[in-house]
């Protein structure tokens, strides 16, 4: 299967405000659930890390989660109007990209310097007052 298959087959289970419509509403309510179930499985992961047993159980209800956090990913990029198939080819590239620039490491858009953020009479990221 495809990323753009199951994109097309996921769809048929849309029931929210607007679904397919690439309307505001229809958008955050796709990225709110994305978020909600990324912190699903944060949290399942989390008890993982803290309990002493590992089990089968809780990986499958982890893996369970993975699979809502698709669905929504799926949702919000079909409201954005792109395929799966597209993102996915297109983070490749990038991360193909900051492999060979020696930027796979770090944080953020912008893999050079940090940007400085004007709060106060002190810029973030830099220690000595402006």
């Amino acid at each position: 299967m495809t990323f753009d298959e199951y994109q097309r087959q996921a769809k048929t289970t849309a029931i929210y405000p607007e679904a397919g419509n690439g309307l505001l509403v229809a958008i955050t309510y796709c990225a709110l659930g994305l978020a909600g179930e990324a912190g699903e499985v944060a949290n399942k992961v989390k008890k993982l890390y803290r309990d002493p047993e590992d089990t089968i159980d809780l990986r499958l209800r982890i893996m369970h989660e993975i699979g809502d956090v698709l669905w929504y990913a799926a949702m919000l990029a079909d409201e954005m109007g792109v395929s799966l198939d597209t993102l996915a080819e297109d983070n490749l590239k990038k991360l193909a990209e900051r492999v060979e620039q020696d930027k796979i490491k770090g944080e953020g858009d912008e893999r050079g310097e940090p940007r400085k953020l004007r709060i106060g009479p002190k810029s973030v990221g830099d220690n000595k007052a402006n």
